[in-house]
This record gives structure tokens, C-alpha cells and sequence, in this order.
């Protein structure tokens, strides 16, 4: 072991000591430790070998640098903290404009709805939680008991299915029927829609959104 090592370790306490009371202050810590180090032998607790002027240079050097990283770390604490909290709060699935439709807003009275379910459902099956309340309100209008003339029920209108009146199993069950007519028609938003409205064996047929004027008027409800 070197000389300088050997001091390291044989100050090692009181070092840290030091550094615990004036990490804050690279001259303050440089004070304790030079009046530490020329302490008379009756002032010292612990014996050390006599080491050069050279050695204890060094080892302020060592100690120094410790500092100035520790103070480095804590200036980038805050950055990094903001980085991650920006990271954290950027919306990812809420956005209103999706593959080259603009998706409308729902009421402020139904802001807030089963927001949890939705968040749940669109990072789940990958679908646009905008596009999830949109398509909520135009169906149902936040209303999970309700049953169509047709026999479709809950928020998202269901025709199958069991637990349909259950919010969370409906929105889930919708949200992945959706997700799965925009994979079939490659992300066309218009025809995933036209899918949901009127049956995907209607929109083969037609070879686009049916001539329906429901489903024509559904489209434009939801989508621009």
C-alpha cells in the first residue's frame, strides 16, 4: 500500500466526518482537513506515518474531486427530476389527432368519466384514449346501463358478450374490438369506425364506409 492509500485508509473517519459536516463547501473541508492533519500528536487520536507535503496533496486532490462530483450530482438532481416528470406527464394515447383524423372533443360534463378504465383500455389494446371517450359518448353517452332498440348495451353499445352493464368489462371489451378493426383496415380510422357502426361484412361489401346515412352521420360525430 502506498503512502497515500495508506493515509486514505487510516483517516478514512475522519475524513468522512469532515466531509459530512462541510460537503457543501470544498474550502471548508480543505480548513478541517488541514487543521486535522497538523493537529499536535497530544490533539490526535490516531497515529499516522509521516508522509510528504507531495502525499497530502494528493490526497486533498482525491478528496476534492469527491466533492466536486458530489456537487455535480446534486446541480443535476433537479434536471434530472424535471426530465422525468415531463417524461411521466407527456400524453401518449390521448392525442386528438390521429393518423390524419382529427378526433372531437367530448363534452366537459362527461370529462373525467371512467377515466381510469380508458387509460387501462387504450394503453392495453393501443388505441387513442380521445378516440375511446368519443366513440363512448356518441354511443351511449357515458351511460352504462343503457340498451339500444337493437339489443347493443353499455357504453361502448355491445351486441355480445357477457358483463356488458359492467363499465370496466365493456370498456375493455369494446376497446379491444375497435383495435382490432384498425389493424384489419391498416389504421384507417374512417373504415375501423364504419366497421364498429355497421359490421366489417358491410364495409367489404361496399369496399369502403357503406352508403348508410347512419353510419355516414356516426362518422362525422366522431371524427373530422
Amino acid at each position: 500500500m502506498n503512502p497515500v492509500e495508506h493515509v486514505i485508509s487510516t483517516r478514512q473517519a475522519e475524513f468522512e466526518r469532515a466531509f459530512e459536516a462541510a460537503k457543501q463547501s470544498s474550502t471548508t473541508f480543505e480548513t478541517k482537513l488541514n487543521e486535522r492533519l497538523n493537529a499536535t500528536p497530544e490533539q490526535k487520536t490516531t497515529s499516522v506515518q509521516t508522509v510528504t507535503d507531495a502525499e497530502l496533496n494528493r490526497a486533498r486532490e482525491v478528496y476534492e474531486a469527491l466533492i466536486n462530483q458530489a456537487d455535480n450530482t446534486s446541480t443535476k438532481v433537479p434536471n434530472t427530476t424535471a426530465e422525468t416528470t415531463a417524461t411521466e406527464t407527456k400524453p401518449t394515447t390521448e392525442s386528438t389527432n390521429w393518423n390524419n383524423y382529427q378526433i372531437k372533443p367530448i363534452s366537459a360534463e362527461n370529462e373525467g368519466k371512467y377515466s381510469e378504465l380508458i387509460k387501462t383500455a387504450a394503453a392495453k389494446y393501443d388505441v387513442p384514449e380521445a378516440l375511446i371517450k368519443r366513440v363512448i359518448q356518441v354511443e351511449s353517452n357515458f351511460n352504462p346501463s343503457v340498451v339500444s332498440s337493437a339489443g347493443a348495451t353499455g357504453l361502448m353499445q355491445l351486441m355480445y358478450g357477457s358483463n356488458r352493464t359492467d363499465p370496466a368489462t365493456n370498456i375493455d371489451s369494446g376497446t379491444k374490438q375497435l383495435a382490432g378493426y384498425i389493424k384489419k383496415y391498416d389504421g384507417d380510422l374512417k373504415l375501423a369506425l364504419a366497421a364498429y357502426n355497421a359490421g366489417p361484412g358491410n364495409v367489404n361489401k361496399y369496399g369502403g364506409v357503406p352508403p348508410f346515412k347512419e353510419t355516414q352521420n356516426y362518422l362525422t360525430k366522431i371524427i373530422e
